[in-house]
């Protein structure tokens, strides 16, 4: 394992957590995944992740920036506000352009990262690394 980093995947597409686990263990990386926000959640606390992989949408439309702005602000995971969430969506292939979500306008805080699905294996990596060793 690469120095034992760990990443949590927040998906309710089992093929895609299959599917970006098989990616991230190819690279050496342990994976833990969720189906949801909840379970993400307790997943956090119980795994330690040093990143989160997360989707925008899954029960609702927000549940992805509800969460990452809950992860990088509550005090409830202060010891986790600082670990790196790169969204993962599929908005840009059903739609053509990416969500138009702006967190600042919000009043959210928004991820350190955004990849649009369908993942390339190689740009994922690569943005994971950016972020992983920080």
């Amino acid at each position: 394992m690469k120095e034992n980093k760990k990443i949590l995947v927040i998906d309710d597409d089992p093929d895609f957590q299959e599917a970006v686990t098989s990616i991230l263990k190819s690279a050496d990386y342990e994976v833990v995944t969720a189906s949801n926000p909840e379970e993400g959640k307790e997943k956090i606390f119980s795994e330690k992740p040093n990143l989160i992989l997360l989707d925008i949408m899954m029960d609702s439309l927000f549940d992805g920036f509800s969460l990452c702005h809950t992860i990088k602000t509550s005090k409830e995971f202060k010891e986790f506000n600082d670990t790196p969430i790169i969204f993962v969506s599929a908005v840009k292939e059903q739609t053509g352009s990416r969500f138009q979500f702006d967190g600042d306008e919000e009043g959210m805080v928004g991820p350190d990262d955004y990849i649009d699905k369908p993942v390339k294996a190689d740009k994922l990596l690569v943005t994971i690394e950016k972020f992983i060793n920080k």
